[in-house]
């Protein structure tokens, strides 16, 4: 377009070109405004309002109590909410930045925490469930009841013979002998350590499961150990071995002997549900990753062996 010299306004708006770029500018700022709201968060714009501040006061506390943080925020001066403001804005442009930058890309921790989110979201699924009735407990239970089985666990006190320096035969021999005493003068629980050597372990024992006692004296010794009866209430004192142990020989007092068992579902039914909760929460969220799952197809490049 070719202007004269001489010229007045009422002919430049005449001018096709000029209403076009007019019409143009009309539409786009009318466009910027009804959306106004998709243009205040973009990338070079930080809308800052106050459910983004409250918000981030929820976040810093690591509380999130929305009210709480709504009174707090109202209750603050000019300046601790310039500082509040400061200080969401510096975070903002460093997230916005490091996007930019893909450094949220193959990042092993942010990749991590990603997943975290995404379980968390779908474990909302798992509110829609309908509660667990006894009789899902009971079948529940009935289903996984080796999974509460109670270890066999005994109580007792030893007197220990060590085969370190002197062999085998020669400290079992010392231990027979060593059984004998302290039968004769009826040795109390209380008073076992008087007698023997110091046990690399403890000397009493009270209530202790068997994979404990197996742990410091050997298989062998615990399996000879829960063969033995216990000794009965108003009986006189009565020590029992040798039993042979990974680090010599052992004199026995034992008091309390109880068999592996697994306990009713009475006994132990917050357990239970409990584990039977997290099952169906486990199964549920399963199937909602697998929903996900469906919309993706795998491509798999991995040469088998």
């Amino acid at each position: 377009m070719v202007l004269p010299m001489k010229f007045s306004y009422r002919q430049l708006i005449k001018e096709p070109l000029i209403q076009f770029m007019a019409i143009g500018l009309l539409l786009f700022g009318g466009e910027r405004l009804l959306n106004s709201d998709d243009y205040a968060d973009s990338q070079n714009n930080i809308l800052v309002d106050e459910k983004v501040l409250t918000q981030f006061l929820q976040q810093q506390a690591k509380k999130f109590k929305p009210e709480q943080a709504k009174k707090a925020l109202a209750a603050m001066s000019d300046d601790r909410r310039q500082t509040l403001i400061d200080d969401y804005v510096r975070g903002e442009v460093l997230y916005r930045e490091a996007l930019a930058l893909d450094l949220d890309r193959n990042d092993p921790i942010i990749r991590r925490r990603l997943m975290q989110k995404m379980d968390y979201l779908a474990q909302g699924f798992y509110d829609e469930v309908e509660p667990l009735t006894k009789d899902d407990l009971t079948v529940f239970y009935e289903a996984n009841k080796e999974d509460y089985r109670k270890p066999a666990s005994a109580t007792f006190t030893h007197v220990f013979v060590s085969s370190e320096k002197r062999g085998p035969e020669e400290s079992k021999v010392q231990a027979e002998s060593l059984l004998t005493a302290i039968n004769k003068t009826q040795v109390p629980f209380e008073k076992a350590g008087r007698y023997g050597e110091r046990f690399l372990y403890n000397r009493n024992y009270v209530n202790r499961d068997s994979q404990e006692i197996a742990s410091h004296f050997g298989r062998s010794f615990e399996q000879k150990l829960f063969a033995l009866n216990p000794l009965l209430p108003g009986v006189e004192v009565q020590w029992q071995g040798p039993l042979q142990s990974n680090y010599g020989w052992h004199l026995v007092l034992l008091t309390k002997n109880i068999e592996s068992f697994i306990p009713q579902l009475n006994e132990i039914s917050g357990v239970v549900l409990a584990d039977a909760q997290r099952q169906q929460q486990d199964k549920i969220k399963r199937l909602a990753v697998d929903a996900l799952r469906a919309k993706y197809q795998i491509i798999k490049r991995v040469q088998a062996n």
